[in-house]
């Protein structure tokens, strides 16, 4: 056990389909709308919606040349891929979508969402007319609004993107307007100080400067073959030594591999002793994973990093599909949403870990969730190649871990010059 983390499998896999049919539809229809009512009790003041912006920017072009987009500028891909590392427009870092909300008394709110610009112009042409002229202390009705009128057009994917963003922008406004951090508005013991974990190929740097558990991206998959295989398995063993016994150790797949692969992996990396192995198949094959759930012990089989809303979540967890559950706040409904889909795993006694936690939007999150976990930053870079936006965005840990304070709101001060110098692209 590490800072209150129970490290092994969940065992709640025999009964989870009773707790599915007696605790679910009380998770689902108890809480509704039940932190806007807590948020207008708090409110001194009321404000209107009357202005959205956004910027298409990519965070860290330095560290990623061949992701940016523009029109008249479209990249296709250096080699054929079987990938999906080629994104084109809607690379999350490259696609990012910064989203400012405006309200009659001056207060700016801001989200980060994605979809680059193409989030932009569904938000323009369509999501913004239902916004305006809005409480943002509805923000929990906004989002089943626009969540609905989407709807036929939506669900997943790029219009969740560009919903995330504006439900963002709408919750630290209602930080701001009562006056608090965003924490605040959902639990009296939050977790200020939270432990980090690094994401990058460069383990044995991430452990020297503190951190206590690493991620390493595994790039070779099913179109690699068996030189492919060796290799990973030559890369894991190889991070564990450059670690050391002490640090916990994780694999990001990135939906590279099939079940039978994905088995014979764990088997390799036993003597690893991987704390995860994360999203390792094709996202809908809902059945496999749940396979990989049952058969690869002790290590977490995780996923949701690419999955949306609590719709979404909900057939995860009823396939039983995961270990532990990753929504990213950025992409999968916002803040309410995620709180949402937290709520319902723990009922399950399944854990969520956010997706790229250590911004400041998921650092709020991270604080009040209902079980503890980790956050997940990107991992520091050696010769220091992130841009000055990319660290306004990205608190830094010490000592291995992040820490908040209570600024208004999610704590997010963006300037429109540092927002024009590094936006991509524009309707």
């Amino acid at each position: 056990m590490r800072w209150g983390i129970t490290w092994h499998k969940p065992t709640v896999y025999a009964t989870i389909e009773r707790y599915i049919r007696q605790k679910w539809y009380y998770v689902m229809h108890s809480n509704e709308n039940n932190l806007t009512a807590m948020w207008k009790e708090r409110a001194k003041t009321r404000h209107t919606v009357v202005g959205i912006r956004t910027w298409h920017v990519n965070l860290n072009p330095r560290a990623m040349p061949g992701l940016g987009f523009a029109k008249g500028q479209w990249q296709k891909p250096a080699t054929q891929t079987a990938h999906v590392d080629w994104r084109g427009p809607f690379a999350t870092q490259a696609g990012a979508l910064i989203v400012e909300i405006t309200t009659d008394k001056g207060l700016k709110g801001y989200g980060l969402g994605g979809g680059g610009l193409a989030g932009a112009l569904v938000i323009e042409k369509h999501l913004q007319h239902f916004v305006i002229g809005r409480d943002p202390l509805d923000v929990e009705e906004i989002w089943e609004h626009l969540y609905h009128i989407t709807s036929i057009y939506g669900r997943r994917g790029l219009v969740i993107y560009a919903l995330s963003g504006i439900e963002l922008a709408l919750v630290d406004l209602c930080g701001k307007i009562i006056d608090a951090p965003v924490y605040s508005l959902v639990t009296d013991t939050p977790c200020l100080k939270i432990p980090a974990y690094a994401t990058g190929a460069d383990v044995g740097y991430y452990a020297e400067n503190g951190f206590a558990a690493c991620k390493l991206p595994l790039r070779n998959g099913l179109a690699e073959g068996e030189n492919g295989f060796a290799q990973n398995v030559e890369m894991i063993h190889a991070a564990r030594d450059a670690i050391g016994p002490e640090v916990e150790l994780m694999a990001d797949i990135y939906l590279r591999w099939d079940v039978d692969y994905t088995i014979r992996f764990a088997e390799a990396a036993d003597d690893v002793r991987l704390k995860w192995i994360e999203e390792p198949i094709p996202l809908d094959d809902y059945a496999g994973m749940a396979q990989l759930v049952r058969e690869v012990q002790p290590t977490w089989i995780v996923s949701g990093e690419h999955e949306f809303t609590r719709y979404g979540f909900r057939e995860l967890l009823r396939w039983q599909a995961a270990d532990m559950i990753q929504p990213d706040i950025s992409w999968a409904g916002g803040f309410t949403e995620c709180l949402r889909i937290a709520r319902e795993a723990a009922v399950l006694n399944i854990p969520t870990w956010l997706h790229q936690a250590g911004t400041p939007w998921g650092l709020h999150l991270t604080a009040c969730l209902p079980m503890p976990c980790m956050a997940e930053t990107f991992g520091p870079s050696r010769d220091g190649i992130e841009n000055k936006l990319y660290r306004r965005l990205r608190p830094v840990p010490h000592d291995g871990f992040f820490s908040l304070n209570d600024v208004p709101g999610f704590g997010v001060d963006l300037d429109e010059a540092l927002l024009e110098a590094y936006t991509v692209d524009r309707l």
